[in-house]
């Protein structure tokens, strides 16, 4: 049986992915924080945001600048109105035309059937290089640790590409 928590995130993802704000924004508590990692400087959408008029603003940036390809929910588990969220999703970036692909997990508090807390956890250098148009390379290295490489993921996808509200 699904709780009434993942069924508020269920209906916030199925309005996410027909990208109607008036859907999405209904189920937010008016107080909502909002809050995505990353610079806001560099990549619009991101950083912390209250109420519904601050998160339109964030959606709005990720709406203008991100093409979603595919997504691909995992479970959800829900604690005392906490919901994880797992996914994998593909995304083009504008104005770059690059394509990244990747892994997040979003955490919803639910408090009366609506939204009064969303996080997402996910790879925001990735991002913010993909949205700049940066070229895949090294990234920061620590000391004693080797460097590592991301992949330029501009090629065809290997998966079918599937709407981002058809996760049931």
């Amino acid at each position: 049986m699904t709780s009434r928590a993942i069924a508020t995130v269920e209906a916030y993802l199925d309005a996410f992915g027909t990208r109607d704000m008036e859907r999405v924004l209904s189920h937010f508590s008016p107080d909502a924080t909002w809050t995505i990692p990353g610079d806001p400087a560099l990549t619009p959408w991101a950083g912390s945001r209250t109420g519904p008029e601050g998160i339109r603003q964030s959606l709005t940036a990720f709406f203008a600048a991100v093409e979603a390809l595919a997504f691909e929910p995992g479970t959800m588990v829900e604690a005392d109105g906490r919901v994880l969220a797992p996914g994998r999703y593909t995304s083009r970036f504008h104005p770059s035309g690059q394509v990244l692909e990747s892994e997040m997990i979003m955490r919803f508090t639910v408090t009366d059937g609506l939204i009064t807390d969303y996080r997402v956890f996910e790879d925001s250098l990735g991002i913010t290089r993909t949205h700049l148009g940066e070229q895949s390379g090294a990234a920061p290295t620590c000391t004693g640790l080797p460097a590592t490489r991301s992949t330029d993921l501009a090629g065809p996808l290997s998966h079918p590409v599937t709407r981002i509200g058809g996760h049931r």
